[in-house]
């Protein structure tokens, strides 16, 4: 029931670089609640309605623009609000459920039933509420089909499946993604009001890559030019564009693409020598990790995704570690259900490995091909296994 609730410090979050001043268009807006089947929730005596207005760019609480109280476990509220530009809105109840709505009409009607738990609530005069409630419903249930047909995999995986089993659910997992990414961009260009685009917008920074977000967020801003949060999202997201081009050309002076691998030779578990040219012949992913990287621990489930998708079709990886302790180390490889082939000097960032590729930071990888060259670096995620569909098809 709570689901709407979980969006609001995404939304804060995503938006964190973004101005908190809107422009204010002036009028004034009602929300009628009309409330029943209370008893749902934890008694009380006087329960309290409030109308907040959630802040863009600033991860602070709502700021409360009217309230209400109700005795009783069903009757009805009024609350008003002053409306800025189209904006978002929350409906919360007390001990109870939140209900996002926008501020385009001027008397908005809820209706709140808390003996359902799917559809407990409808409202009317606000396309733009409907189209956020559809939207968040949408978003959800795709969120969850993707998650589900990952802890399948996982779950094949672990209990040793076979590698055409384990293939079919990681195309089903590509596939869920691919959908909810061509159905976020439907939503933002087919959205009838800006703040509606906005949230979206919001959301979609975490799923749809770099481009496909910029191509979304102009097209907004084309739609609804004169939205001040709209514009000033663009603005920066062009500056952090800006910013990220000078880093990638700082990069590419320093980048190994097109050239040979060099390198390394550590031992494994096991005390066995490996070097990265005993894969001369394969694709090989050499990852740069270590058990005590957070980061990187949360990267490894994509690393071992695409070793069971593609491991058949001459890729493989090559773990190179950075801890200084074997025992942390080992129980971190079992842990993570890395099979590949591991290595490390034990020497922390003073390993070989900091010097011959000149990494500041982990996790971090190269893609190296069966010739030896160095064909992409620094692959997550989504990005690692596109790259790897396109090469190795």
């Amino acid at each position: 029931m709570n689901l709407v609730a979980r969006f609001i410090p995404v939304l804060a979050a995503a938006f964190i670089l973004t101005a908190c001043e809107q422009k204010s268009t002036g009028g004034d807006f009602t929300v009628a609640v009309s409330f029943e089947h209370g008893d749902r929730l934890a008694p009380k005596p006087d329960r309290r309605f409030l109308l907040e207005e959630i802040p863009f760019g600033a991860a602070t609480a709502p700021l409360i623009l009217d309230s209400a109280s109700l005795k009783g476990d069903k009757g009805s509220v009024e609350l008003h609000g002053k409306a800025k530009e189209s904006g978002l809105y929350q409906l919360t109840v007390e001990d109870g459920p939140v209900v996002l709505l926008t501020n385009d009409g001027s008397n908005i009607q809820v209706k709140l039933d808390l003996e359902k738990k799917e559809d407990f609530y409808t409202v009317k005069g606000s396309e733009g509420s409907e189209q956020l409630r559809a939207f968040i419903d949408e978003y959800t249930k795709k969120m969850r089909d993707i998650n589900a047909v990952s802890m399948r995999a996982d779950s094949l995986h672990q209990a040793g499946a076979a590698d055409s089993i384990v293939q079919v659910i990681a195309d089903q997992r590509t596939a869920a993604i691919t959908g909810i990414q061509t159905y976020l961009k439907q939503f933002i260009n087919s959205a009838s009001n800006p703040a509606v685009s906005l949230f979206a917008l919001g959301i979609s920074s975490r799923v749809l890559d770099d481009s496909t977000f910029g191509m979304a967020l102009n097209n907004a801003v084309k739609k609804y030019p004169e939205h001040g949060m709209l514009k000033t999202m663009k603005q920066t997201y062009d500056q952090q564009q800006q910013q990220r081009a000078e880093m990638e050309k700082q990069q590419a002076a320093k980048s190994m693409v097109g050239k040979d691998a060099p390198n390394l030779t550590m031992q494994d578990p096991s005390g066995k020598n490996v070097s990265i040219a005993d894969f001369r012949g394969k694709y090989v992913l050499v990852d740069f990790w270590a058990s005590w990287c957070g980061p990187c621990r949360a990267e490894n489930p994509n690393v071992v995704r695409a070793f069971d998708k593609y491991r058949s079709k001459n890729f493989t990886v090559l773990g190179v570690s950075l801890d200084e302790k074997k025992e942390l180390w080992q129980k971190a490889i079992a842990a993570d259900k890395l099979t590949w082939t591991q290595m490390s000097d034990l020497k922390y960032w003073d390993s070989e490995a900091v010097k011959v590729y000149g990494f500041d930071a982990i996790p971090f990888n190269v893609l190296v091909d069966p010739a030896g060259k160095v064909i992409a670096e620094n692959l997550r995620g989504f990005d690692l296994e596109q790259k790897l569909s396109e090469i190795l098809k």
